[in-house]
């Protein structure tokens, strides 16, 4: 590799991975705040918490990293723009494979993360993720703790938990159990707490009332306890992990799905869709790293505003990836559109590599040029952003 080569591959590797941590951090923060139920209202410890929202970064950068890939792409060219290195490269003679090669690299290298992301690790963090969600909601140490409202513990048990302490203490505690025909139990507590041991689960409630109501002579009867357990192991794992959804299978299991599947019966073409994806997706990594070289291989001056060719570069390479994603929503169904969603990504592949070799770069028209920069002079002066003019200089 030439020193050019390697100069410019190490400012988009660098550029790259800044992109795919800012972008990966700002989207897993969104979704672990919608996770934060888990330690507010669920009483999950936080481990429970980062384990739960860890598992969902394999399918966020999936998403990302072509993203990240464009915005490394189009920050290290309109650096060099910017700083006249473009300008030197393209005077001196420089074949355009010099300027493709660095940039062709790190799509490759991006094509082979997102593959190992979508046929493996992805469907592996999902099924995880599944599992380990209804593990939560099916614990009743889980369904317990929240605070103000009924839970039905089972048919006819009801419990109810007016406040959770910072240390683990249940404050005002309220059990109805009308599971018996002839009989009411109503059990009331000021405090208790769960005791989960080795021979099951308990609920030690302290200082309270049990209240006994006969339902055919309508008799009560109470008993005042210092101390009472209650026994809640047969409601401690009542749920079991649901079928899996075709994005938490294995890729191998796509390609020969069990007939007795649940979503298999029902929306068999839901497979050939997400196989499809998987396998199409990772060709987004080379659309959008060489998309936005074709249109910032040349060098242009500093008085030629970039703003409008960045926003056709990055504009164009969504326009494809809105294209590929209606593509795979219909390839489950029809197979022209799974032909297309290979065709689509791989021929502006082989476009932009031609335009880029030939050294033909996409210009925005000029009538858009003036455009932008009517639009760009009325918001800097909306900012009170000061304008740079002739008469202002020669003063």
């Amino acid at each position: 590799m030439k020193l050019i080569e390697r100069y410019i591959f190490a400012k988009l590797v660098r550029a790259f991975f800044l992109s795919l941590v800012a972008l990966t951090a700002t989207v897993w923060l969104t979704q672990a705040l919608r996770q934060f139920d888990l330690v507010s209202a669920m009483g999950q410890t936080l481990i429970t918490f980062f384990q739960v929202t860890l598992l969902l970064l394999p399918p966020l950068a999936t998403v990302v990293a072509p993203v990240a890939v464009m915005i490394a792409v189009i920050y290290t060219f309109n650096s060099l723009n910017d700083g006249s290195e473009l300008a030197v490269i393209n005077a001196t003679g420089t074949r355009q494979w010099s300027l493709l090669k660095p940039v062709l690299m790190l799509g490759i290298g991006v094509t082979v993360f997102m593959a190992a992301m979508t046929l493996y690790m992805s469907p592996l963090a999902l099924r995880l993720w599944r599992e380990t969600i209804t593990n939560v909601q099916g614990n009743v140490l889980t369904s317990i703790l929240r605070e103000g409202e009924f839970v039905e513990l089972s048919d006819d048990l009801i419990f109810q938990l007016r406040q959770r302490a910072p240390d683990g203490t249940l404050r005002g505690i309220f059990m109805s159990d009308s599971r018996e025909a002839e009989e009411t139990i109503v059990y009331l507590a000021e405090r208790g707490a769960v005791l989960d041991s080795e021979i099951g689960v308990f609920l030690v409630m302290s200082d309270g009332t049990i209240q006994r109501r006969n339902e055919k002579d309508n008799t009560i009867s109470i008993i005042q306890f210092t101390s009472y357990a209650f026994d809640l192991s047969t409601y401690s794992s009542r749920s079991e992990t649901p079928p899996y959804r075709p994005r938490e299978r294995t890729t191998s299991y796509l390609f020969s799905p069990d007939l007795d599947d649940k979503y298999y019966r029902r929306k068999p073409e839901t497979y050939a869709q997400e196989l499809y994806t998987r396998f199409s997706t990772p060709l987004n990594a080379m659309v959008f790293a060489l998309l936005p070289l074709m249109f910032l291989s040349q060098a242009e001056t500093t008085r030629q505003s970039r703003s409008t060719t960045i926003s056709m570069a990055s504009g164009s390479a969504m326009v494809i990836a809105g294209l590929s994603f209606t593509l795979s929503v219909a390839s489950g169904e029809n197979f022209a559109a799974a032909i297309a969603l290979f065709v689509v990504p791989l021929g502006f592949v082989i476009l932009s590599i031609t335009l880029i070799l030939i050294g033909i770069q996409p210009r925005p028209p000029e009538r858009l040029l003036i455009l932008s920069d009517k639009i760009s002079l009325r918001v800097k002066r909306l900012l009170r952003i000061p304008v740079a003019t002739v008469g202002a200089s020669a003063r």
